[in-house]
């Protein structure tokens, strides 16, 4: 299959681990579901995903107050060796979280650095800016992601749901600068593949050539085969989109039969028709198990005819035409997760979180 770009960073395989789930605050045990991952299942994954050619990995600044990060550039710094040669390198990516009480450019600059110590790097492979909502335009961060350009601070700066005007303003702005946006990450699938904003998102990402990192491509388990009714009722991806049982039953069968005729699992079926979208899936794992069916949906491709049948029955769910205020709330209450862990260990005279291992890679 051939190789995917996330702007000047070459995939070997077109997939990436997500670490949402990854954090180990008081916050993480109580409102991820199984609660804490344990610290050999973060490295069992990362070196199993590693040794399978995957070198795409996504955190952020708002993940588990910046306890995701950290555990991530340890993990990665034990699996480098293991990377192959052909993939150029690990490629780590972060998001800076624009919370209301930030206002400068320097503040985006600054969190930027303090990514790049956790992370035990000299530069951030791909630097996102997690969301466009925020009192100061889109063209503010996105020239103090270019001051981070400038400081060498990071290699490449993506954007995250961002619908298509703000992409054009984020890209006018990098261009100017002599720059580019190299991604786009918005949640993709085909829970979202119908929704017309979605889709005049991704044509002018194609146009410009830049890359669309597709985050919940199976919904939280919406769209796996060990989905239930009873997980319907408080799976945050359904709520969150509103899509209802009967849509979601019919999206299912035709799922399933395409699974059976390939002998894939449902969730491989679901990343696969991602790919064959030109995009890459970004999914998490919890365990080895989530891990190694992940695995399973590269080396393979669905048929045309395949496609065509799953993209008939997908749906328009997209977050990019929900709530405002909705988007707002959580990104600040992302935030607020992120600054109280720090300002506790500020005042205790410790550090928050605790760094990986600089590698200087």
């Amino acid at each position: 299959m051939s190789s995917m770009r996330l702007g000047s960073i070459a995939l070997q395989q077109p997939l990436g681990i997500g670490t949402l789930q990854w954090g180990t605050t008081w916050v993480d045990e109580k409102m991820v579901k199984g609660g804490r991952i344990a610290d050999a299942t973060v490295d069992a994954v990362v070196a199993r995903c590693v040794a399978a050619g995957v070198t795409f990995f996504d955190s952020a600044e708002g993940y588990g107050g910046g306890t995701s990060e950290a555990r991530l550039g340890r993990a990665v710094e034990a699996a480098r060796p293991k990377a192959a040669p052909a993939s150029g390198g690990l490629a780590l990516a972060t998001k800076f979280l624009p919370t209301f009480w930030r206002c400068t450019r320097r503040a985006l600059v600054e969190a930027a650095r303090r990514s790049r110590e956790t992370l035990g790097l000299s530069r951030i492979p791909l630097y996102f800016i997690h969301t466009p909502v925020h009192w100061l335009p889109v063209e503010f961060w996105i020239e103090a992601a270019c001051d981070a350009m400038d400081a060498g601070i990071i290699e490449n700066i993506g954007v995250s749901n961002f619908d298509k005007d703000q992409v054009l303003r984020a890209q006018a702005v990098a261009t100017r600068r002599g720059y580019t946006i190299a991604a786009n990450q918005v949640m993709f699938g085909l829970l979202n593949f119908k929704n017309s904003m979605l889709q005049e998102t991704i044509r002018v990402c194609t146009e410009l050539n830049i890359a669309v990192v597709a985050f919940s491509p199976i919904g939280q388990g919406l769209l796996t085969d060990s989905f239930s009714q009873e997980s319907f009722k408080t799976n945050r991806v359904a709520k969150m989109t509103r899509v209802s049982e009967s849509e979601l039953d019919r999206l299912r069968a035709e799922l399933s039969a395409v699974s059976k005729e390939s002998g894939k699992s449902m969730a491989q079926v679901a990343l696969n028709w991602v790919i064959c979208h030109d995009c890459v899936p970004l999914i998490g794992c919890r365990t080895m198990r989530q891990a190694e069916d992940t695995l399973g949906c590269l080396g393979w491709r669905l048929a045309d005819e395949q496609v065509r049948r799953l993209d008939a029955v997908s749906l328009g769910h997209s977050t990019l035409t929900g709530k405002k205020w909705k988007r707002v709330f959580f990104a600040n209450l992302f935030g607020v997760v992120m600054v109280v862990p720090r300002l506790i260990h500020r005042w205790r005279g410790s550090h928050w979180p605790p760094p990986a291992a600089t590698n200087g890679k």
